[in-house]
């Protein structure tokens, strides 16, 4: 057995493996409606407007929230076989590239990568997760109704794994929060 087949690594690791369908079309959906948003937003940056947070608790906590309330959205796809996540991930991936799209063209590329680029490196990703926990009961589904009996897993397997995809996005958005609260408001 290799050494991180135990413990809290092991169980990622598995996690990961066993919903990789779910966490590749999540990312796939969520990166795509962004970069969607950004090509319409690149063409207009009206918009915009530049307010610096002060880093603080406040901040933290605001932007935590802001972003667990996201991924939960995300997450609620599981009481709708997924169907919720998709059009969510459509219309909230559109609107984050749009509006990292109008930045970029009122900011331009230095600006953005000091104050976008330390957490959103972390944030995005973490997204995509939450996407893929949410849509993890379409392939249990898709499998169960082509009758593949060999990859069908329980309804309480796929909503464990979705439960643990979301702690796992959680514990991501922890850090990008702290990130974004004191390096990326500098």
């Amino acid at each position: 057995m290799p050494a991180f087949s135990s413990g809290a690594v092991g169980w990622t690791v598995g996690l990961v493996r066993r919903q990789r369908l779910a966490l590749l079309s999540g990312a796939l959906l969520w990166f795509g409606a962004m970069a969607a948003g950004a090509a319409i937003g690149v063409g207009e940056g009206s918009g915009v407007e530049t307010n610096p947070a002060q880093p603080g608790l406040a901040t933290w906590w605001h932007i935590f929230s802001a972003n667990a309330s996201v991924a939960l959205l995300a997450f609620g796809g599981v009481l709708t076989l997924g169907i919720f996540t998709l059009l969510f991930t459509l219309v909230s991936g559109t609107l984050t590239g749009l509006g990292l799209g109008k930045a970029y063209a009122v900011a331009g590329p230095s600006v953005m990568a000091a104050h976008v680029l330390p957490h959103a490196v972390v944030e995005l990703p973490a997204i995509a997760v939450a996407v893929g926990a949410g849509i993890a009961p379409l392939p249990a589904l898709i499998r169960h109704l082509t009758g593949d009996r060999v990859q069908r897993p329980h309804v309480r397997d796929v909503l464990t794994d979705s439960t643990g995809l979301l702690c796992i996005c959680l514990a991501l958005l922890l850090v990008a929060a702290t990130i974004e609260t004191w390096v990326s408001t500098l």
